[in-house]
C-alpha cells in the first residue's frame, strides 16, 4: 500500500535539511541563531500548549457530537444478537438462548465475563473450554463488538483505538452493557464510549492540528520578527566564518521542520485511515530517517 515512496520520506529530509543549510549559510550566523531559537520557542511553546487546546475542545465539543453519531445507530437488539453471533461462532458448536444472555447482560451484580462463561460451559452439559480461556473470549468479542459500532458512525482510527483502549481494560463491559440493555434511554451508553473509549483518538487528532497550527503561528511571528530587527545589523559584517556558522544553524533548524512535516503527515493517515497511496504508517516504516520523526509525532 504505497510502500514503493518510503524513499520519498527519505528525501524530505534531506530536502529540507539542505534547504535549511543553504538558507542559513545565505543569512549569517546572527540572523541564523535567531531563526533557530524562534522555531525552537515555536516548537517547544506548541508541543506545551496543543495538550491543553486539544483537550478542551476534546471535552467541549467532539465527544459530545460523537455520542450523538452513535446514538442514531445504537440498537440494544442489535448488540445482543451481534454477541450472540459471536458466541456461537467461538468453534465450541453451542447454539447461545437470548433470553439468558439478556438477563446476564441486565444483572449489574454479577460480573458478565465470569457469569457468560458459565453459561457456556453448562449449555452441553460440560466444560468447553478453561474459564479463564472463555473470559479472555468474552472480552475479546466486546472489544469487537464496540470497535464495529464504532467504524459504522465515525472512522477506522477512532474503532482503532477504542478497541485498543478496551483490550487494555476490559472492565468497562461491566458498566456499559448494562447501559446498553436499557433501551428507551441509550444515551448514557453513548456517551460512556464517547468519553472513556473514543476521546484519546480525536485528543490526539485534535492536538496535532493544534500543534501545526500554533507551530506556524508563532514560528513566522519569531523569525521575521528576528530578521527585521538584526537583518541590517550583520548585512555589513558577515564573512566565511558567518556563512559556516549559520549554515549549522540551518541544520538544526532543520530538525524542527521535519518534526511539523512529520505531524502534518501523521494527520494525513490518521484521516486517511492509513489507506492512502502516500499518508500510510507502513511506507515512513520503510523509511531510514523520516521514521524516527514521525515515531515522536505519533506518540503526542
Amino acid at each position: 500500500m504505497g510502500t514503493q515512496y518510503a524513499w520519498f520520506y527519505d528525501v524530505i529530509v534531506a530536502a529540507i535539511a539542505l534547504v535549511c543549510i543553504f538558507i542559513g549559510s545565505k543569512k549569517g550566523v546572527l540572523k541564523s541563531v535567531f531563526s533557530f531559537v524562534g522555531i525552537m520557542i515555536a516548537a517547544i511553546l506548541s508541543y506545551a500548549i496543543s495538550g491543553a487546546v486539544s483537550e478542551t475542545i476534546s471535552n467541549s465539543t467532539v465527544s459530545d457530537s460523537n455520542s450523538k453519531k452513535m446514538l442514531r445507530i445504537l440498537d440494544t437488539e442489535t448488540f445482543v444478537n451481534d454477541y450472540i453471533d459471536y458466541l456461537e461462532h467461538m468453534g465450541y458448536s453451542i447454539v447461545i438462548k437470548k433470553e439468558k444472555v439478556e438477563a446476564i447482560f441486565q444483572n449489574k451484580e454479577e460480573n458478565i465475563g465470569e457469569a457468560l462463561a458459565k453459561y457456556i460451559n453448562n449449555i452441553n452439559g460440560h466444560p468447553v473450554d478453561e474459564k479463564d480461556v472463555l473470559i479472555e473470549k468474552i472480552r475479546e468479542g466486546y472489544a469487537i463488538i464496540i470497535k464495529d459500532l464504532v467504524s459504522q458512525s465515525l472512522n477506522k482510527y477512532a474503532a482503532e483505538t477504542a478497541i485498543q483502549q478496551i483490550r487494555e481494560d476490559s472492565s468497562g463491559m461491566q458498566e456499559l452493557i448494562p447501559m446498553i440493555m436499557e433501551s428507551d434511554r441509550l444515551s448514557p451508553a453513548t456517551d460512556y464510549i464517547a468519553e472513556k473509549y473514543i476521546a484519546p483518538a480525536y485528543y490526539t487528532i485534535t492536538r496535532l492540528i493544534s500543534f501545526i497550527v500554533m507551530f506556524v503561528f508563532i514560528a513566522l511571528l519569531l523569525v521575521f520578527s528576528a530578521n527585521a530587527y538584526f537583518g541590517r545589523r550583520e548585512a555589513s559584517a558577515i564573512g566565511v566564518t558567518s556563512h559556516v556558522a549559520g549554515g549549522i544553524f540551518g541544520l538544526i533548524t532543520s530538525i524542527f521542520i521535519i518534526f511539523a512535516v512529520a505531524v502534518c503527515i501523521r494527520i494525513g493517515a490518521i484521516t486517511g485511515n492509513n489507506e492512502m497511496l502516500f499518508f500510510n504508517n507502513e511506507a515512513v516504516d520503510r523509511s531510514y530517517a523520516f521514521k524516527y520523526f514521525y515515531d515522536f509525532a505519533s506518540k503526542m
